[in-house]
């Protein structure tokens, strides 16, 4: 028996643009495989609507779905999950397409088109995503305006404004919940993506890993200030604390005796003593940084920040070491506030644990460093005097900063100190610690980010992965940890004005190197674009997406003072009863004022256009009397007029329900040609 199609033909291609822009952000991260599941639905969906081939029976279409399914897990190796089943989810968009030949299979598409939609958002928020998804809702809207329209009276660009339009009446009310309606975590928190590729700084420091991050310009993460930017000098973002040494790779390492629990402070759990005490003399000083970051994803569970950072997060937990670390990875863009108070390192105090860890060597690594550094120590009436000792032996000597250095031979330590001597940042920090740990002085290395670059729109960093940078921290009775960057000694132009001062000043280009440290620099139409993009970008990422709990009721308490459940449901009542009784008001009073039908109003606009043409009618003039009185005032207008009579009676007098909308828009179109001919 031959099937009855009932979508209308001029929906069907609005309906296939619909399905390949909703699938295409998963296409582009999904398995190549989907992408040819989709081209060859469309193929034979086209050959079907020219009547080339009939659709797929019931036994090809089960054959394909299994395929798919088969073809998701040994993708995924697993049919659920957020990768695997969006993955499905969207194959099954496409088989469903096959499938439509009634309005109620159009519908069900369409419905997965939102649900398609959606998905997208949980790997790319960003705000052209944002704006990509709504041009696909749409889009998908428009669908279904036009399969409600007969081929007769088929107008595809009047289905896209009346979508549009729909949108635009939804905005207002999406604002109003989006502020009122109570926070629950988004979609976007899932952890996803758990195999991806990991991105900046890893969790250990050999010598090469810092140098070869740097050489990537993408963001990692952006800060915005409360108050006053510190210093290019001072923004030291310390990401991981590195304690052990093998001689050629720094890790990350807890004294003997001491657990994670111990080691790591959460906002929900009872504070250990060296928190409290941290806390106290975080209170005491004045000279604090509040500032917001917003890292992007890396797919590790430590942050950045600068020392000394509190944090009320539930999710975040400060450590010992003066470290964040997060609950879990960061796959998505993650935004946290923090107040760093420098001086608190102080406060800190050092166990019997924690020095002989910070002391520790490998026994036969760096001999000559060690007699080196013994020497310094035998000379020296403190640990300062060492220290500085050690960097003016940096800054004397023939040391060179470049993101080429020499391959190191087995012993890293001596071969750099007395051989090389050309290295990047992790060199510097890696030979400085080992140095000081000889001298007897509890050091370690720390691993993170130094400097950022302004935006000048609303002044936030932008820090990238070409600012990665490793530095030390010595112990000091009195002062606590202190930090020590050697760098500085050599290359103080990296510490001053960024990585391509430095690079400057050694001669290495960074068209030598390969490197792009364009950033904002330059007065160019381009260089105006990236910085607009860039603000738009993190002020989208500190509006909407880190629009939680804490941040809407404090919003809410500007407006309410006293948050409570009764006031939002007020609120909500308010901004969304009130437009809806306006919006009825205008309605009733429309009908009321205008009860004119649409066939009436159109004589009524081309009677007022001839008066405002200077022809006098008589109240009461038919619309034959009209058209003979165009014709003998305007002659060139005469078929034109015919026409619109003709038009206008078979509209008002003969015209089937169903033809209606099309002999209307027909009678406009030739009071449109009329009005240029008057004119």
């Amino acid at each position: 028996m031959a099937r009855i199609y009932q979508l209308p033909t001029h929906t069907r291609l609005w309906l296939t643009l619909a399905m390949l822009l909703c699938s295409l952000p998963q296409l582009f991260r999904g398995p190549l495989w989907q992408s040819g599941l989709l081209v060859l639905v469309v193929v034979i969906r086209m050959l079907v609507d020219r009547q080339r081939i009939g659709l797929p029976g019931r036994t090809a279409r089960t054959a394909l779905l299994l395929i798919t399914v088969a073809l998701t897990f040994y993708s995924f190796g697993r049919l659920y999950g957020p990768d695997a089943g969006v993955a499905l989810l969207v194959s099954l968009f496409a088989l469903k397409y096959l499938e439509v030949v009634k309005l109620r299979d159009a519908y069900v598409l369409m419905v997965l088109g939102y649900f398609v939609c959606a998905t997208s958002l949980l790997f790319y928020q960003g705000i052209l995503m944002f704006f990509y998804v709504l041009a696909c809702i749409t889009l998908l809207t428009a669908c279904l305006v036009g399969i409600n329209h007969s081929d007769t009276s088929a107008r595809a660009p009047q289905h896209l404004r009346t979508a549009a339009v729909m949108l635009m009446q939804a905005v207002p009310l999406m604002v109003v919940l989006f502020i009122l309606v109570p926070r629950v975590a988004p979609l976007w928190n899932m952890q996803i993506g758990s195999g991806q590729v990991k991105t900046g700084m890893s969790d250990t420091l050999s010598p090469g890993e810092v140098s070869s991050l740097s050489r990537s310009s993408e963001v990692a993460f952006r800060v915005a200030f409360e108050g006053d930017v510190p210093p290019m000098a001072q923004r030291y973002w310390r990401g991981l604390t590195l304690s052990t040494f093998d001689g050629r790779t720094w890790r990350q390492g807890l004294p003997a005796g001491m657990s994670a629990q111990d080691y790591l402070v959460g906002a929900n759990q009872t504070p250990p003593h060296w928190f409290s005490v941290l806390k106290k003399a975080a209170l005491q000083d004045a000279l604090h940084y509040q500032y917001r970051v917003v890292m992007e994803p890396s797919h590790r569970r430590w942050l950045y920040a600068m020392a000394v950072p509190f944090v009320t997060d539930p999710d975040l937990r400060m450590a010992r070491d003066f470290r964040l670390v997060a609950d879990s990875q960061v796959d998505q863009r993650l935004g946290y506030q923090v107040t760093s108070v420098p001086s608190a390192t102080g406060a800190m105090t050092l166990t019997p644990q924690e020095r002989q860890l910070m002391l520790t060597l490998p026994a036969s690594v760096g001999p000559r460093a060690r007699s080196l550094a013994m020497q310094w120590r035998r000379d020296a009436d403190s640990d300062s005097v060492v220290v500085q000792t050690a960097l003016h032996y940096f800054h004397n000597e023939p040391f060179y900063y470049t993101l080429n250095p020499p391959r190191l031979e087995q012993d890293s330590i001596d071969d750099f100190l007395f051989r090389s001597r050309r290295g990047f940042c992790e060199h510097f920090a890696s030979s400085f610690t080992f140095l000081m740990r000889a001298a007897g002085i509890p050091a370690r290395v720390v691993a993170g980010y130094q400097g950022g670059q302004l935006n000048p729109v609303d002044g936030h960093l932008v820090v990238r992965q070409y600012d990665a940078h490793a530095w030390s921290e010595v112990w000091l009775d009195g002062r606590g940890w202190v930090r020590v960057d050697p760098t500085a000694a050599v290359a103080p132009q990296r510490i001053e004005s960024g990585l391509q001062a430095a690079l400057d000043a050694q001669g290495n280009t960074a068209s030598n190197l390969g490197l792009d440290f364009s950033g904002f620099s330059g007065a160019s139409w381009f260089g105006q674009i990236k910085i607009w993009m860039d603000y738009v970008d993190f002020r989208w990422q500190t509006w909407v997406l880190d629009y939680d709990t804490g941040r809407q009721l404090a919003f809410l308490s500007r407006i309410f003072v006293s948050v409570t459940p009764m006031k939002i449901a007020l609120a909500l009542l308010v901004c969304l009863g009130l437009p809806l009784l306006l919006i009825l008001g205008w309605m009733l009073w429309r009908r009321e004022r205008h009860p004119l039908s649409q066939e009436e109003k159109e004589f009524n606009r081309l009677f007022r256009l001839v008066e405002r043409r200077g022809l006098t009618l008589a109240p009461g003039t038919t619309p034959r009397q009209l058209a003979e009185a165009i014709s003998d005032r305007w002659p060139k207008a005469a078929t034109q007029a015919l026409h619109w009579r003709q038009r206008y009676e078979r509209l008002m007098y003969s015209a089937l329900p169903g033809d209606k909308k099309k002999q209307l828009y027909h009678l406009r179109r030739l009071r449109n040609r009329l009005y240029k001919l008057l004119y």
